[in-house]
């Protein structure tokens, strides 16, 4: 009976220091990380060995960078990357899930959020001469609804693309920072209209006559769209011929105009010198055609003499 006694005794030593030497891990089904580096013991909950059981603890099992996002630790991948350098299978039981889903935790930056900033810096890049609400307003229906950010806030930055024309679709990137590194990196588009006044036809113009300004109204409307070069002020139309038959209500482009000559062949053109601080006027012939800013020949009326002279507006020119 003694003998039986000892060897139970035996055995059941043997199995107390085989339980010591040995951890349980129970892997959770779901858990949550600061963003960046997975610990098992982040994951499970780790019993037995205290020594061994730091060990396992501390084992880097996966990695989960950008915040909200999620990825998936196996059991499997545990034991077969991670566990044989720190301790034999035999020393580990695993029990619970055979997988966790790992989620970084986070944040959020909603739309508003998000186009307030975006506002704040194209406010910056429109010109100052522009009033916001009147001569422009924003556009961002594909601005993300919203954005996970780190739990702790961590830096947003909106940049805007240097080609930014103030006028159209534009482009913008967000960047979402974890102390100086950037974690997240997203671009979407935004439109910004413009309102300004255009040149609109209130009756029919026919081929070959000449724009009055009974023609026409300057009227306040959206020209963020316009591919060709309307007209923006009246002075721009009055005096010019249509080279096509335009309807009412169509808006005067500047390519559907012809530029009238500020001066024609033959035409007699007052003549402008200056002598010091003094301005000389008398008559020429001009000796061509010509718009305003061309050089041509005019011919002096008092001397006859041919002298070249810039073309300054209607009828009038100035020696060189």
């Amino acid at each position: 009976m003694k003998q039986i006694m000892l060897i139970f005794l035996i055995l059941l030593v043997k199995a107390q220091i085989i339980f010591a030497a040995q951890v349980s891990i129970t892997l959770k089904a779901q858990a949550s990380v600061e963003p960046g580096v997975i610990r098992l013991g982040q994951i499970a909950e780790i019993k037995g060995n205290p020594n061994l059981a730091k060990k396992i603890s501390d084992i880097e099992v996966g990695k989960v960078a950008e915040p909200g996002r999620k990825t998936r630790v196996t059991e499997n991948a545990i034991k077969g990357f991670f566990i044989k350098s720190v301790a034999g299978n035999q020393d580990v039981n695993f029990d619970g899930a055979k997988f966790c889903d790992v989620v970084a935790r986070s944040g959020q930056l909603s739309a508003d959020s998000l186009k307030a900033l975006l506002l704040r810096e194209v406010r910056l890049r429109m010109a100052t001469n522009l009033k916001e609400g009147k001569d422009w307003n924003l556009e961002a229906t594909k601005i993300p609804e919203k954005l996970a950010i780190p739990e702790s806030g961590g830096k947003i930055l909106i940049t805007l693309s240097p080609q930014f024309a103030g006028i159209g679709q534009e482009m913008a990137t967000v960047q979402i920072f974890n102390g100086n590194k950037v974690i997240i990196k997203n671009n979407f588009p935004f439109v910004v209209h413009r309102f300004e006044y255009a040149a609109e036809l209130k009756k029919g113009v026919r081929k070959g006559e000449v724009i009055n300004e009974q023609d026409f109204e300057m009227v306040w409307q959206e020209t963020t769209f316009q591919k060709r070069k309307i007209i923006k002020k009246a002075e721009e139309a009055t005096g010019r011929t249509a080279i096509r038959t335009l309807r009412a209500g169509e808006l005067l482009v500047d390519n559907s105009l012809d530029t009238p000559y500020a001066v024609k062949e033959g035409d007699v053109v007052k003549l402008f010198a200056k002598f010091g601080e003094a301005v000389v006027q008398t008559n020429a012939v001009a000796q061509k055609s010509a718009f305003k800013g061309q050089t041509i020949s005019v011919k002096n009326m008092d001397t006859g003499k041919n002298l070249l002279a810039t073309v300054s507006g209607s009828g009038e020119a100035w020696v060189n």
